[in-house]
């Protein structure tokens, strides 16, 4: 590994803050951060046009350990200028994820609200048939005694 302390940029979830690389091995990095990123997620470090994508495989502290997708040059890492401190540019893409969010939400409440008005139907659907029967079960028990009580009293028998 080689000790080092270069400033650097963070990508995690969309979120961009500042971090400084402190050792470098052939696929992996010694990151330190304000708020370090949980294990298993992955994040994008940048340091002037140098991208290196990993994913956190430790942490402790305010330091934590990147095992990275392609192999890191500390040449390559020192030789570029550190991060623009400057206003962050907004993410031309973070509309589009905004409204596939927003689709995303309204599908699931409209399917939410479709399988509510099913689930109503077939269990009204379900407690008429029920009533139905029990009104043909009560018909049908009821029908024998008041037919020989009919009978008894001399009326008709149905």
């Amino acid at each position: 590994m080689k000790e080092l302390s270069v400033t650097c940029r963070m990508n995690v979830n969309g979120r961009w803050s500042d971090g400084c690389i402190h050792d470098v091995s052939d696929r992996g990095l010694l990151v330190s951060s304000a708020m370090p990123p949980a294990i298993g997620t992955y994040v994008d470090i940048r340091r002037g046009a140098l991208v290196i994508i990993g994913r956190v495989v430790w942490s402790g502290g305010s330091r934590f350990g990147v095992r990275t997708q392609d192999p890191v040059s500390v040449a390559a890492l020192l030789n570029e200028s550190p991060p623009n401190r400057g206003p962050a540019k907004p993410d031309r893409r973070s509309h589009i994820r905004e409204d596939f969010s927003r689709h995303t939400v309204q599908q699931a409440d409209r399917s939410r609200r479709h399988s509510s008005a099913l689930q109503f139907i077939c269990l009204t659907l379900i407690g008429m048939g029920m009533a139905g029967f029990a009104a043909i079960l009560c018909y049908r028990a009821l029908t024998t005694p008041f037919g020989a009580v009919a009978a008894l009293l001399g009326g008709p028998v149905t």
